[in-house]
């Protein structure tokens, strides 16, 4: 077994890389229908889950950062990180939590983290400012977003986009 990398830590939550036997946890995460909702995709199935861990895996391996494991004083919570946005350019944050985790501020205080980690770590190649892109009528994502230091700054694909600078 391959030791977990820590990537951040907050007050409340541990960001780590995965390994390949969190299979089950993800896959339970993305087969619930209330977590996945608001995202593009909708609940997926264990093997697009299997693929998804891959690509996290590879991703970090390559580039040093991409969609990470999310751990509470109970175990795990969830996944967030950072893909690349829309044709855009930028890198956009992200994070699916369980339904454990609703609630309690902690995604505020996840993409507050990530927030800081962008800019402490910024990638050359593509631009400053850090992006996220909710669905309309996610009203909680669109609150945790402003609070972390963002504003709605339009519409892309049916998806609203806010944006943070430095």
């Amino acid at each position: 077994m391959t030791a977990r990398e820590e990537i951040l830590r907050t007050p409340r939550l541990r960001l780590t890389t995965w390994l390949p036997e969190d299979l089950d946890e993800l896959a339970e995460l993305h087969a619930d229908d209330a977590v996945m909702q608001h995202l593009t995709t909708g609940p997926q199935t264990r093997e697009a889950t299997r693929e998804r861990l891959e690509t996290f895996i590879a991703e970090h391996r390559t580039r040093g950062w991409s969609k990470w494991r999310v751990e509470g004083a109970a175990g795990f919570l969830g996944r967030a990180g950072f893909g690349i946005a829309h044709r855009s350019g930028h890198r956009e944050v992200g994070y699916v939590l369980t339904r454990a985790a609703w609630g309690a501020g902690l995604a505020t205080e996840l993409t507050q983290a990530l927030r800081r980690w962008h800019y402490d770590h910024p990638e050359p190649a593509l631009a400053a400012e850090l992006r996220a892109y909710v669905l309309p009528g996610n009203a909680a994502s669109c609150r945790v977003l402003e609070k972390a230091g963002f504003r709605e700054v339009g519409e892309e694909d049916g998806q609203l986009v806010f944006e943070s600078s430095p």
